[in-house]
C-alpha cells in the first residue's frame, strides 16, 4: 500500500514556515502514523505519455501504478485544465481497475468528481436547482453588465468571482490572498477600488446573507462527522478574525441537507458551508478538498475530531 498526495502550487510564496500546506502535513502525519508509505507531488509534475496505442501517467517521475491510493488537494481555479487533469487521471484508473481487480488504484472522490464537471459557483448553483437543494437566489451574465442590468434589486447583494478565485493584494511590499467578495449597497459600488478595474465577466452576483455567520460540517462516505460555526466579529465577512465555536452535531435540517448533497455526487469526503436566509440554512459552497486548519486549532475547550485521519481513510472500493 502506498498513497500520493497531490496538490497545487500555491500563488503567493513564502506565507508559510513549513514545505507545504498545513492540511497536506496534517495528512502525512496521519498516513505515517499508520505506518503505511507515501508520496508527494504537484498538479504541474504529471506527464501523460500515449505511445503504442497505450496510454501512462507519471507523477513527480513516478509511474502511478506505484501507488493504492490517491489523494487530490486543491486546484488553482484560475487554470481549469488542473480540475481537468484530475478528470483525466480518474478515467485512467476505471480503466486500469477493470482489468487490476487485486491491484487497484483508488482515487478519493472520483465518483464526486465525475458528477462534477465544472468546478464553479455557478454550476453548485444549478446543482442545488436541479437536486432541491436550498441555494441563495443567483444570478450570472456572460458579458458581465451588471449595472442597472440585474434581475437581483433588493441591496445590499453580494459579487462573488465565478469560480472563487482570490485576489492578490500587496501589503508593506508582500503578496498577500483577499477574498474576492464584496457587498454592493447600489449598482454605484460596482465602481468601486477592487472592482473598477476587474473584468465583470468573472463574477455573479448573489443575495445577501444578513445573519453575519456560517456553519462548515465534514461529510465522510456520506455522513456527517463534524463540523464549526464561525461568526464575524467586524463587517459581514466571517472569514475576517472570525470567532469559531464546535459544531460537530449540527441541527437536523443541516445534516440531512449536508448528506443529501453528498449522496448526490457520491462523495468520499466533502463540505459543505452554510449561510441562513430568514433563519433558515442554505448552502453557500462545497469543497471537495477542503481546509480544516481553523477547526482545529481556533476552538478552544473542545476536543475536535481528527479530520486528517477521517480523509486518509475515506474511500469507497
Amino acid at each position: 500500500m502506498k498513497y500520493l498526495i497531490i496538490d497545487k502550487e500555491h500563488r503567493v510564496k513564502g506565507t508559510r514556515t513549513g514545505q507545504y500546506a498545513t492540511a497536506v502535513e496534517r495528512l502525512m502525519t496521519e498516513i505515517a502514523n499508520k505506518n503505511i508509505s507515501y508520496s508527494f507531488a504537484y498538479n504541474t509534475q504529471i506527464e501523460f505519455i500515449l505511445k503504442d496505442g497505450e496510454t501512462s501517467i507519471r507523477i513527480a517521475g513516478v509511474d502511478i501504478t506505484e501507488y493504492s491510493h490517491i489523494i487530490f488537494r486543491s486546484h488553482n481555479l484560475y487554470n481549469p485544465k488542473e480540475y481537468e487533469t484530475k478528470r483525466l487521471i480518474i478515467d485512467w484508473t476505471d480503466h486500469y481497475n477493470r482489468s487490476n481487480r487485486r491491484n487497484k488504484i483508488l482515487v478519493q472522490n472520483s465518483e464526486a468528481i465525475k458528477n462534477i464537471p465544472y468546478y464553479n459557483k455557478i454550476f453548485t448553483a444549478q446543482f442545488c436547482s436541479t437536486h432541491k437543494i436550498p441555494y441563495f437566489d443567483t444570478y450570472y451574465r456572460t458579458d458581465g453588465l451588471y449595472i442597472n442590468r440585474s434581475v437581483l434589486e433588493n441591496y445590499p447583494i453580494i459579487i462573488k468571482e465565478y469560480s472563487g478565485v482570490n485576489r492578490v493584494d500587496k501589503k508593506f511590499g508582500k503578496e498577500i490572498i483577499k477574498k474576492n467578495v464584496y457587498k454592493l449597497n447600489s449598482a454605484k459600488d460596482l465602481n468601486n477600488k477592487y472592482l473598477k478595474n476587474q473584468d465583470l465577466t468573472n463574477f455573479f452576483l448573489q443575495e445577501f446573507s444578513t445573519t453575519p455567520e456560517d456553519i462548515r460540517v465534514f461529510v465522510k462516505l456520506g455522513k456527517v462527522i463534524a463540523g464549526w460555526r464561525r461568526e464575524a466579529s467586524t463587517g459581514f465577512m466571517t472569514v475576517n478574525k472570525g470567532i469559531y465555536s464546535m459544531y460537530n452535531t449540527p441541527s437536523d435540517e443541516i445534516r440531512e441537507i449536508a448528506e443529501k448533497f453528498a449522496k448526490e455526487i457520491n462523495a468520499d469526503f466533502m463540505a459543505v458551508d452554510f449561510m441562513f436566509k430568514d433563519g433558515k440554512p442554505y448552502v453557500q459552497e462545497i469543497s471537495l478538498h477542503p481546509g480544516f486548519k481553523a477547526y482545529e486549532t481556533k476552538i478552544e475547550g473542545e476536543t475536535p475530531i481528527n479530520i486528517a485521519e477521517a480523509i486518509v481513510t475515506a474511500f469507497r472500493d
